[in-house]
Formats: structure tokens, C-alpha cells, sequence
């Protein structure tokens, strides 16, 4: 019978494991005070991939099928530069622009090259990446059934900003209340999720160069800022989310609502 309803309702019963996965997670979390226990941060980002496995295998869908098709890797090198480049562009304008006025900038990475190699990897087969099959690999096509790319984008852009909203309550410094902050944030979720759409469309039912994507935005920047005009400012996130809409508005101006000339992710369960 779950089955069957799963079956029928895939946009509800994707959101419902989504969300009750995570949030059961954030839960625990605030009850027994975990949020700085790493090995138990990991399993809350599975919301996602934890609906779609579900979804999936109640189509009675082959997962080893359905999986191979979502992330095939036989694509264009440049699909993968792409998704690389923007968000580090992205990343390090922002200390570029804080700057601005007098100040400098040094080269300083979170982490050596090859650790940061790492952390992308993790990020995107283990981590936030893995976010993407779900949203991407689920919920984006079937909303694009009924709705353009741009709103199907937008919408899931609302969803993960709800999906993340407990972590501002923990007191981590990424996860700000403060209204600058949390107005960066909001428009960064909105814009990086109509981003990811449009990404998403290009790659002939891939969803591996918007987890590639996901990973990256994950790393931040590797130069910083001192001095400048704006260096500390809260205005500067907010800036690097606009980054975000800049490239939404280049595609809509070209392509219209479809963001791409020729939209390919569509259902495949």
C-alpha cells in the first residue's frame, strides 16, 4: 500500500523522506547535542539520496539502471570544467572585490591543492553532492513535466533553503541570522538552485557535473582580503549570491524560461 502511494505521489513522497530524514536527523542533533560530532553531520545531507533511492525502487525501476543513466560520465570535458569554474570564479571575486579601494590579496587556501582535490571528491560522491540525485535527479524532471526550467529551478531553490534551516539555529559561523547574512544566504540558495537547473539540462539525464558543481561551491575561496574599502563587509556574500543571478538573468535573457535552447532532463522512472 506505501508502495502504491509512493507510486502515485512521487513529488510528495520525495519532499516527505527528504525533509523527515534530515530533519530526524537535526533532531537527534539538538537532543543529545552532536553538531560537532562529525561522523554524525554526515548521514543529515542522505535526505535527498535517501528519497530518491525510495522513489525509485517503489517504480519497481531497476536502481542499477536508473543510477547508470543519472550518472553517466561519458560526457563533454568542458561540462565538467564548467562546473568547476563557476562557483571558484564566484568564490574568489568575492575577496577580490572586498579589496577594492586600496587593499590586497594573499593566496590563502583552506587546505594544500591536492587536499582540496580531496575535499571536492568527498563533497561530491559522499557529502553535498550527493544532495544532486535527489533534487536534481528526482524532483527536477518531474517538476519540469509541469513547469519551466527556470520555475522548476526556483522551486527547488525554496525547498533546500527550508532543508537547511535548522543549521542556523547551531551556532555555525555558515549559518548566519544575522539579515545580512541570512538575506545572502537566501538569495544564494535561490540563484545557485536556478543555476543547477540549468546545468542539469545540458547533460543529456547526467546528474554528475551539478554534484561536481555542489562539491565546489563547497570549497570556497582560496584568496583573501585586507584592507579594502569593503573587506569585512556583509555586503560582500550578498554580492557573491548576486554572482549567482547574474549568470540566471544571461541565460534567461538568451533562452527564455528553458534557460537552455533545448531542455533534455526528463523522467526516467
Amino acid at each position: 500500500m506505501i508502495q502504491r502511494w509512493i507510486r502515485q505521489q512521487q513529488l510528495g513522497a520525495f519532499v516527505a523522506i527528504t525533509f523527515g530524514w534530515t530533519w530526524g536527523w537535526d533532531a537527534l542533533f539538538f537532543v543529545f547535542d552532536l553538531w560537532d560530532v562529525l561522523a554524525f553531520n554526515v548521514p543529515r545531507v542522505w535526505g535527498p539520496l535517501v528519497a530518491a533511492l525510495v522513489v525509485i525502487g517503489a517504480s519497481e525501476r531497476s536502481l542499477r539502471a536508473w543510477f547508470a543513466r543519472r550518472l553517466r560520465w561519458r560526457l563533454g570535458p568542458a561540462l565538467f570544467l564548467v562546473a568547476l569554474l563557476i562557483p571558484l570564479i564566484i568564490s574568489n571575486l568575492q575577496p577580490v572585490i572586498a579589496a577594492l579601494g586600496g587593499g590586497s590579496l594573499v593566496y590563502a587556501p583552506p587546505a594544500a591543492v591536492h587536499l582540496m582535490a580531496v575535499w571536492i571528491l568527498l563533497n561530491v560522491f559522499l557529502l553535498g553532492g550527493t544532495e544532486e540525485i535527489g533534487w536534481r535527479g528526482v524532483l527536477q524532471p518531474r517538476l519540469q513535466a509541469r513547469v519551466s526550467v527556470l520555475t522548476a529551478g526556483l522551486g527547488i531553490g525554496v525547498l533546500w533553503w527550508l532543508w537547511h534551516l535548522p543549521l542556523f539555529l547551531t551556532g555555525n559561523p555558515n549559518y548566519s541570522l544575522e539579515p545580512w547574512a541570512f538575506a545572502a544566504y537566501t538569495a544564494f540558495a535561490l540563484g545557485a538552485s536556478t543555476v543547477f537547473a540549468a546545468l542539469a539540462n545540458v547533460t543529456d539525464g547526467s546528474v554528475l557535473p551539478v554534484m561536481v558543481m555542489h562539491g565546489a561551491v563547497n570549497l570556497g575561496a582560496a584568496l583573501e582580503a585586507s584592507g579594502g574599502v569593503l573587506t569585512g563587509s556583509p555586503v560582500i556574500p550578498l554580492i557573491g549570491a548576486g554572482l549567482w543571478w547574474l549568470i540566471v538573468l544571461a541565460l534567461v535573457l538568451r533562452y527564455g524560461r528553458s534557460m537552455v535552447p533545448n531542455p533534455t532532463l526528463k523522467p526516467i522512472a
